[in-house]
Order: C-alpha cells, then structure tokens, then sequence
C-alpha cells in the first residue's frame, strides 16, 4: 500500500487544531483524511472506515483520549 493512501482521523475538539493537521497531511500528500470533533464517535467511525492512524487529542473535555482509546481496545 502507497503510505500517502493510508486511511487518517484527526479527533480533536479545537477546530483550528484539525484545520492545521488536515492541511499539513493534504500538503505532504495524504488523501484520505477525516475528522470529527466528537470523541464518542471515533469507534463508530472506525467500525466503518478502519483507519489506518487516528490522531488523538489528549484532552478534551467531555471525554478524554484516553477514554477513546480504551473504547477503541474494548471494540
């Protein structure tokens, strides 16, 4: 697989954060990039698209990346 076809999510509550990561990763060359700022989301989201990489935000404030992860683990 061509690294730059590599299947991204940014999660992040800062929108201007998800705007600076997207448009770094668009310039490098990645093409499959999404986002959301919703962190409940990301396991329904990875059911569906099976991401490749998921950029994770730490601290957010209704739940934090840790929390995500450990729903991610459990799916």
């Amino acid at each position: 697989m061509d690294i730059f076809q590599a299947n991204i999510l940014i999660v992040d509550n800062e929108q201007a954060n998800i705007i600076l990561l997207d448009r770094m990763l668009r310039g490098a060359g990645y093409t499959s990039v999404a986002f959301t700022t919703n962190p409940a989301a990301v396991c329904d989201l990875h059911q569906q698209n099976q991401y490749d990489l998921i950029l994770l935000d730490i601290q957010m404030p209704d739940m934090d990346g840790f929390q995500v992860m450990d729903d991610l683990h459990e799916s």
